[in-house]
């Protein structure tokens, strides 16, 4: 069966599903055009742990949203996957990228917060 490799990072405490402490730094088989639904089920990382997501540097998922859980992922994918206790990355603070689905997300929801709540 065909797959694809994904380079993930794991940071602050779901890092230990990747092997590390703080950082985790591990390459994931999936199937071809697997989500990232998939990716978290693999690693085994509960959607209550995760807060940031990024997929190749563009911000595809926030604390309290499931927006990234339907993007389709492709071989050579780089995803970022921060626990739901590390804040913001200062970096990101203005004019980052974000996946339409994210922005579709937050449009709904109203103004860019730290979190949201279910």
């Amino acid at each position: 069966m065909p797959s694809m490799t994904i380079d993930v990072a794991l940071y602050g405490h779901i890092a230990k599903y990747g092997g590390g402490t703080h950082v985790a730094q591990l390459k994931v088989e999936l199937p071809p055009e697997a989500c990232v639904s998939a990716l978290l089920e693999k690693l085994g990382v509960a959607a209550r742990e995760k807060g940031y997501i990024f997929i190749n540097a563009v911000l595809a998922d926030m604390p309290g949203l499931d927006a990234a859980e339907l993007e389709v992922l492709r071989d050579g994918d780089h995803v970022g996957i921060f626990s739901i206790s590390h804040m913001w990355p200062y970096q990101y603070r203005d004019g980052f990228p974000m996946t339409a689905r994210l922005a579709e997300e937050v449009r709904q929801r109203g103004a860019l917060h730290h979190s949201y709540a279910a």
